[in-house]
């Protein structure tokens, strides 16, 4: 994408009164949908209504480098969403093309847009604002019936060149005893510690569905654990396939990663940080299709903040 066919967008989001990250209303204006460049347009909608491709990169994004300032060690300072809002409403806006942005109400105070950048206190978990621990790949929020259906990633800053990896479930070589077992609901996947639930235990599920030739997948092996012990040596199948087909991109400033979350897994690669200001520093957004099928999570009738903890055969304590 030509930085210019952007920039009279972005200019006008400047002039936007602060929202603090309430943009309900902003997604609600009929001028957001038709806002985005054409080509960029035509490939989200090709996503949405043909499923491919499963990931796209929109590049050209202007990023100015000091005016976004530095990037934040913490979420504790408002001032840093301030002078990124522009670039959190553009991310919006390339949103509406594959359905509405949404938040959870226990990921960075029910935003809608998150801030991605190492924590030091996080540095080792597995959580995204880690940076020398591996973050093992994924689907995005795979405990939730909710889960997104597009992963968003807009790249502000990446000195460290930080590669963010992905598979996709077509790319998968898996034998047909595998795959049987794969389809079938014997398997628990408990929820990331991002969401801060705690829970008993979950039903079984299966980590694919739909077509066995171009099969949707939902799970995520850190927090996974088969009924079954015999079926450990099928889940290192799939996880050694998974890793066997897995790519690296390095996303640079102005970068927008788009991954459909229902065929593909991400991940990202170890990173040394330096908590000086110039690390690493994405936006990350969820997107549903159709927020219609989560209304039973909507919290206090709001369509974009879904209960985390709205969780069906789901045990959930200390909530």
């Amino acid at each position: 994408m030509d930085p210019e066919e952007v920039a009279p967008l972005l200019e006008e989001l400047r002039s936007r009164p602060f929202l603090n990250g309430r943009y309900d209303a902003f997604q609600d204006e009929p001028s957001t949908w038709t806002a985005i460049p054409e080509r960029a347009a035509r490939c989200l909608e090709s996503m949405r209504r043909r499923e491919h491709p499963v990931a796209a990169v929109i590049r050209g994004i202007p990023i100015d480098d000091e005016a976004i300032g530095a990037t934040p060690l913490d979420w504790s300072d408002p001032t840093f969403r301030q002078r990124t809002q522009h670039l959190e409403l553009l991310a919006v806006a390339f949103a509406t093309s594959l359905g509405e942005a949404f938040a959870w109400d226990r990921q960075q105070d029910g935003r809608v847009v998150h801030d991605v950048f190492p924590i030091k206190e996080h540095a080792d978990q597995q959580i995204n604002s880690a940076s020398t621990m591996r973050i093992t790949w994924h689907v995005e929020d795979a405990f939730h019936p909710h889960r997104p259906d597009y992963v968003m990633l807009l790249c502000l800053r990446n000195p460290q060149r930080a590669a963010t990896t992905f598979s996709l479930a077509d790319d998968w070589d898996l034998p047909d005893h595998v795959v049987d077992e794969l389809f079938t609901p014997q398997f628990r996947q408990l929820p990331d510690i991002s969401h801060s639930i705690d829970v008993a235990e979950t039903e079984p599920r299966a980590l694919l569905f739909g077509d066995r030739r171009h099969p949707y997948v939902c799970g995520d092996p850190y927090y996974l654990s088969p009924v079954d012990e015999r079926l450990q040596a099928v889940l290192n199948q799939w996880y050694s396939e998974v890793e066997r087909t897995m790519r690296d991109m390095v996303l640079c400033p102005g970068d927008l990663l788009i991954l459909d979350n229902y065929r593909a897994v991400h991940g990202r690669a170890p990173f040394e940080a330096l908590y000086d200001g110039r690390d690493r520093w994405l936006k990350r957004l969820c997107v549903s299709r159709d927020l219609r099928r989560s209304a039973a999570a909507w919290v206090q009738g709001n369509r974009r903040l879904l209960d985390s903890t709205a969780l069906a055969s789901t045990a959930v304590v200390n909530a």
